[in-house]
């Protein structure tokens, strides 16, 4: 495993400021002020683990209360492929959750993440990664993480998406303004339709800080830093995570437009947060 999960040297690589006479100096600010140094503490507690014996310790040590609801739906399919699919309420702790609550049901669950879970070792043999933010690199690395998801449930596997390809954020519904993901991305659900699976509906709980949503207005980079400062907030915290029923290939081939198929997904998910 790695010495830190953010390293002064990858900090380094990010601008020549850091590399200068006075690089360590603003490293420390940047540190300290992103809250990097939290992040990487919690790392180093846990990295003697890895998969969801880490993800657990890891939400042991923040004193995360993790109550879950219907988890006997995976234990009678862990026998059979079948992709679960879940808002994206947090950025983190509902990805390391996921693989907890799965991954230690069945032996090769793996998620579709972004670049910053993927930065976490310890739970690459749990990980597919993709990059959203476009380049002709990182769309190499999209393709490379299509190809292997479908790979990986076609070998009867099982696999995990966020379908928003993004964290729920502000969402207005006529006068009423929630926080809820964005449309659930129509390349995402067209793969899952491909699958021809069982999709099992994930629902998460709870949300980030008013602090964090507001960080949108500087714009996505400085918005990821702040999620090192969400994961400190979140200690002592309840984290409810609600299974649904599957729903089956036969019902999902009945739509041919993926954004309504997005919608009806999405839907079923949501409608978790409401069980008692």
């Amino acid at each position: 495993m790695k010495d830190k999960l953010i390293s002064y040297d990858d900090i380094r690589k990010i601008h020549p400021i850091f590399r200068g006479k006075h690089g360590d100096k603003f490293i420390n600010l940047i540190m300290k002020v992103s809250g990097l140094n939290h992040v990487n503490e919690i790392y180093d507690r846990s990295k003697h683990l890895t998969g969801p014996a880490f993800c657990k310790d890891v939400l042991d040590k923040l004193e995360i209360i993790r109550i879950w609801k219907n988890i006997e739906v995976l234990d009678k399919y862990k026998d059979k492929p079948f992709i679960t699919v879940s808002n994206h309420a947090y950025g983190h702790i509902d990805g390391i959750a996921a693989i907890e609550l799965v991954g230690s049901r069945v032996n090769d669950y793996k998620m579709m993440v972004n670049f910053v879970l993927g930065m976490i070792d310890t739970m690459s043999e749990n990980f597919i990664v993709v990059n959203p933010f476009k380049s002709d690199k990182n769309r190499d690395v999209t393709l490379n993480g299509i190809k292997e998801c479908i790979d990986h449930i076609r070998q009867g596997h099982h696999l995990g998406f966020f379908p928003a390809g993004a964290i729920s954020d502000f969402t207005r519904k006529g006068l009423k303004i929630t926080i809820a993901d964005r449309k659930w991305q129509p390349s995402v659900v067209k793969l899952i339709k491909k699958a021809r699976v069982p999709v099992i509906p994930m629902h998460f709980s709870g949300g980030n800080s008013p602090r964090f949503y507001a960080l949108r207005l500087f714009g996505w980079q400085i918005r990821t830093l702040g999620l090192c400062h969400e994961l400190k907030n979140k200690k002592g915290k309840e984290l409810v995570i609600t299974i649904g029923d599957p729903i089956m290939p036969a019902e999902i081939s009945k739509y041919r437009d993926m954004e309504e198929l997005g919608e009806f997904l999405k839907s079923r998910t949501y409608a978790l947060g409401n069980v008692k």
